[in-house]
């Protein structure tokens, strides 16, 4: 017992002993997930339905004992009657069971593609808090070092205390904002668990999502599970219309008569359908329903890729940002930080003046990460209208 124990504590933090990047975490989610769990567990339900389609009514046997015939002669009948439908009738009942089946395995392929959607949110998220902080504390490093600075110079009176309080007091403006980001980290961190259903978090391996230019919404799985539907609509009213078909009786019956033991009936018979307004009204509102099912298909398909183009103008506009905030912004404002930061040192600017060039750049790095977010997460949200894993 002991030695089975001592495996398994081993087993379980080895599981977690390499960083999981977005495809790994959502593997490992998919995997214990409850709800998907359960999805696949109905599948198994339905596949185990789908021969139900060729249950037959009961047997119907009649044994009748007695003097039938005359007072002095006990006589029997016995007749077993078993009615059945055509063999077209029970193919399409399975056919509709399957469809079924399909209808269940194409939900839970929504519901897994909205779990991997639901996964890369919070992690995006997460990376971008991740970003923030180690900005926020790479800050924090440099302003300490510009403090000490401050403080040699107020021990040898070169300055009074106000430039080594101010940068004290803009660290723990900074040590503030890490607090409120640490919080969110914490409570994402706690969705992601739940998403997870697991106690304990995974180290994470952060990387930028990959966008594909292809943009067909065809594998979408809302669209796959409404095809899917369609298919149940149109073999739905084909078992509609079998029921309009006749169904067949067949028997044997065995009495006695006069004494004899062997007098047998073969017995045949045929149900026909006479009145059948009903029955053609419900074939009628199967078609209708085909018919809605199928506009509905075309609206969510419209909506899909309507979506797909409002993302993509807008990844295109975040990437026309980030570019100039890399490309342009950061640039001359690390270029004047450093020649505003040499001033400040020199004291030849005022704390106030220095301030303004530092909080702008501190401004053009945070928006950065802000739209490097805001990326991610439309690339996310595409793939997940897409279909793209």
């Amino acid at each position: 017992m002991i030695k089975k124990v001592i495996i398994f504590c081993l087993f379980v933090p080895s599981s977690f002993a390499q960083k999981l990047d977005l495809r790994q975490l959502t593997k490992l989610g998919i995997e214990q997930n409850r709800d998907l769990s359960l999805a696949l567990k109905r599948i198994d339900l339905q596949k185990s339905l789908v021969n139900t389609a060729y249950e037959m009514p009961k047997t119907k046997v009649d044994l009748q004992v007695g003097n039938i015939q005359t007072p002095f002669v006990t006589d029997y009948t016995l007749g077993i009657v078993q009615n059945t439908e055509l063999p077209k009738v029970y193919k399409m009942r399975k056919t509709f069971n399957e469809s079924l089946m399909k209808i269940g395995e194409s939900e839970y392929g929504v519901l897994k593609n909205d779990y991997r959607f639901n996964v890369a949110n919070l992690y995006y998220e997460l990376f971008y808090l991740q970003q923030v902080t180690e900005v926020l504390q790479a800050e924090n490093v440099k302003l300490a070092e510009i403090e000490k600075v401050y403080k040699k110079r107020q021990e040898l009176g070169e300055t009074d205390g106000t430039d080594a309080s101010g940068m004290h007091l803009r660290i723990l403006e900074n040590e503030m904002k890490i607090n409120q980001v640490s919080f969110k980290i914490n409570e994402m961190q706690g969705k992601l668990k739940l998403l997870l259903n697991s106690t304990i978090l995974p180290d994470l391996s952060f990387n930028h999502a990959q966008y594909s230019t292809e943009a067909d919404v065809s594998q979408n799985a809302r669209l796959e599970m409404q095809r899917n539907v369609i298919r149940n609509t149109e073999i739905s009213t084909k078992t509609e219309i079998n029921k309009l078909l006749p169904s067949i009786n067949l028997g044997l019956m065995n009495q006695s008569m006069l004494g004899s033991w062997r007098q047998f009936i073969g017995v045949a018979g045929v149900e026909i359908p006479i009145f059948v307004k009903a029955q053609k009204a419900r074939v009628e509102s199967s078609k209708i329903s085909t018919k809605i099912q199928e506009a509905e298909l075309e609206k969510v398909k419209f909506q899909l890729e309507n979506e797909v183009v409002v993302l993509q103008k807008s990844l295109q506009s975040t990437d026309a940002s980030l570019s100039l905030i890399r490309n342009s912004l950061l640039v001359e404002s690390e270029m004047m930080m450093q020649t505003t930061m040499k001033k400040y040192l020199a004291g030849q600017i005022e704390y106030f003046d220095w301030y303004l060039i530092y909080n702008q750049n501190l401004n053009y790095k945070m928006e950065f990460l802000s739209l490097e977010k805001s990326k991610n997460l439309t690339i996310s949200n595409i793939k997940y209208l897409t279909g793209n894993e």
